[in-house]
């Protein structure tokens, strides 16, 4: 028996299979942040972890390829069964339970420019040709260093930080640098009307975490389409810290925050530019 669990969920045995970055995964239905007291972890001979690209991207295989209407979890389900099937021997069968359909998932990864906005597949090379900004990268956009804030810092004061900066969003980050979400005008307005919150409450319980992250190196194209869902993304570098024990470990470094504002602003001024130059 295989037990197939998501990153980000902590059902597999041996613990360290559940050790992960991962705090968020978009294949639903299976996997959760505790021990759920009806599940006996014995019957199960070994666990395999999987990722949201490889569990979609087989559901979608399998629908298109097979004719079978699943779901992400049955994706999950199917790539875990061909990892496990290198093991088989001859004549061994492999039976694998679909335990979804796609029924409630018809706008998520059936949908190119969800699967897009997520990295879960690249960008059609013909879309990318539809205008002359496409290929360009985030590092073309002229964008500020965001300010920052401390998750013991209460609501208050962070609204006072956005009005004086005129920021609609700050990334929180605690002392070793991660980053731990970000509170916006909207979400803390959300709270503090339904009185969930009060301006003296931390960020923390105001924070946004669902939010979307691009690189230096994203290009405007797909930016585009998650600014099409989303009011900002969050840009950000990886960096390798190394150890006094010389093992490194990545960590991400916030560079800016861009809008649906600043790509505007880029392909306006840069439009002008060029019908100048003609």
């Amino acid at each position: 028996v295989i037990g197939v669990d998501p990153y980000g969920s902590v059902l597999a045995e041996p613990g360290d299979l559940n050790v992960t970055n991962t705090t968020y995964y978009e294949v639903e239905g299976i996997g959760t942040d505790f021990l759920p007291t009806v599940l006996d972890r014995s019957l199960v001979d070994k666990w395999i972890k999987t990722n949201d690209k490889d569990s979609l991207n087989m559901a979608r295989a399998l629908i298109r390829k097979e004719g079978l209407l699943c779901g992400g979890s049955s994706g999950a389900a199917v790539w875990a069964a061909c990892q496990a099937a290198i093991n088989l021997v001859e004549n061994q069968r492999c039976v694998v339970i679909l335990a979804d359909s796609v029924r409630n998932y018809m706008t998520k990864f059936l949908e190119d420019s969800w699967m897009i906005e997520r990295n879960f597949i690249e960008s059609d090379s013909v879309e990318k040709e539809k205008v002359w900004w496409w290929k360009e990268k985030v590092n073309c956009l002229s964008l500020k260093p965001p300010f920052s804030i401390m998750p013991t810092m209460t609501c208050q004061a962070a609204i006072e930080i956005m009005n004086t900066e005129t920021y609609d969003q700050l990334p929180v980050v605690d002392e070793a640098g991660s980053i731990k979400g970000m509170v916006t005008l909207g979400n803390i307005m959300g709270k503090m009307v339904s009185g969930k919150i009060t301006p003296k409450s931390p960020v923390t319980h105001a924070i946004y975490d669902k939010f979307k992250k691009v690189s230096l190196h994203t290009s405007l194209g797909e930016l585009s389409k998650i600014l099409n869902y989303e009011y900002f993304a969050l840009v950000v570098q990886s960096q390798c810290l190394y150890s006094d024990t010389n093992k490194s470990t990545k960590k991400e470094i916030i560079f800016g925050i861009v809008t649906r504002l600043d790509l505007l602003n880029f392909i306006t001024n840069s439009s002008e530019t060029l019908l100048l130059q003609q």
